[in-house]
């Protein structure tokens, strides 16, 4: 194949967008609140690059926002998204899946507003509405700590809390399927992954996570937990940073490898993108926070040539060199999402 002809049938598979599920958008641009433009300025042209048509934009509240400014701050990073996406006609934040279809059709970015962690609720299940009125249609219950909901998977092979959901848990994921707010199992601890699978119907979905076969940490997904995800026909985003322990084997080629192993014990139908690209946030850190980070969690590997959403063409290059075919990289660039997304954010609440 001649480099012409690679790129375009790069281009021709990335004509639909690709689909980021997982992107730590809204605390940077909360940090980054007094200035204006940011999504534009600093967003956009990444986005355009890599042809991503749509993203999951995360809710996150850093540890030293908790307890007491938890909601304030998750309303303030909608409250900046709102403003920011007002700023600039190249996006549209999604609420449904018939909003998602007009942003595309309009050529825009569509974003759509996600939870990594419930903190932000409190114990108040009243509190779920009130972020669903605003657009939040995708919840984790919980990032690697615990929470009123449950407890998070800890950076190792083991030494997650044994429980599964509290009660508080239970009734809110109930509540989500009522909803129609996509279960994101993403993070939660291996007792609470079965007891959300036990007490749902709808396809559940990982939004951003790697196979314990190449990065054996409970935050990971164990081979038992994707076949879990393929019988209930959800879908896997497979994660940017977690490749591997190891920097060098921190590859693109380990990340497809991640890909190619969900993909051969479920099938294609069952794995798509979640990048949870942070080394831009990472950067902007003092090095006593990415200590931190070291000590509580893990050091970040980052991939050379995956490291932002402009790079998303490499991925699909590098698809093609190991051998996918067109109608599987489609499914694996936003195919499979968008299945998701149809089934399961209707719009029927709204």
């Amino acid at each position: 194949m001649t480099d012409k002809s690679m790129e375009d049938r790069i281009d021709r598979l990335q004509t639909g967008g690709v689909i980021d599920l997982h992107f730590d958008l809204l605390m940077d641009l909360y940090e980054k609140r007094q200035r204006k433009n940011v999504l534009e300025a600093e967003f956009l042209p990444e986005l355009e690059a890599g042809n991503v048509g749509i993203v999951g934009v995360a809710i996150y509240i850093e540890d030293r926002y908790l307890p007491d400014a938890g909601l304030q701050v998750a309303l303030d990073q909608i409250a900046r998204l709102y403003t920011e996406t007002e700023a600039c006609s190249r996006f549209a934040i999604s609420k449904s899946y018939h909003d998602i279809q007009t942003a595309r059709e309009d050529r825009k970015i569509a974003l759509i507003i996600t939870m990594e962690g419930v903190e932000p609720l409190g114990t108040d299940l009243n509190l779920l509405r009130v972020f669903y009125e605003l657009g939040v249609r995708s919840i984790g219950l919980t990032h690697a700590r615990s929470n009123a909901a449950g407890h998070g998977g800890v950076f190792a092979s083991n030494g997650s809390s044994p429980k599964g959901l509290t009660d508080f848990g239970r009734e809110l994921v109930r509540e989500c399927e009522a909803l129609e707010v996509i279960i994101d199992l993403a993070h939660i601890n291996p007792t609470g992954f079965d007891e959300v699978l036990s007490v749902t119907t709808k396809p559940p979905i990982v939004s951003h996570t790697n196979v314990r076969r190449y990065y054996d940490i409970e935050r990971n997904i164990s081979d038992e937990q994707i076949k879990m995800i393929g019988e209930r026909r959800g879908v896997i985003g497979v994660n940017s940073v977690l490749v591997s322990p190891k920097r060098e084997e921190s590859t693109l080629d380990r990340y497809v490898d991640h890909i190619e192993y969900i993909a051969d014990l479920i099938g294609i139908d069952g794995v798509g993108v979640g990048f949870d690209f942070f080394e831009f946030i990472y950067n902007q850190w003092p090095e006593s926070a990415k200590r931190e980070l070291a000590e509580k969690l893990t050091t970040p590997r980052f991939i050379p040539n995956l490291r932002n959403h402009s790079h998303a063409r490499n991925l699909t290059r590098k698809l093609i060199e190991r051998g996918f075919n067109d109608e599987q990289i489609e499914k694996i660039l936003r195919g499979n999402w968008l299945r998701i997304f149809e089934e399961t954010l209707k719009g029927l609440n709204r």
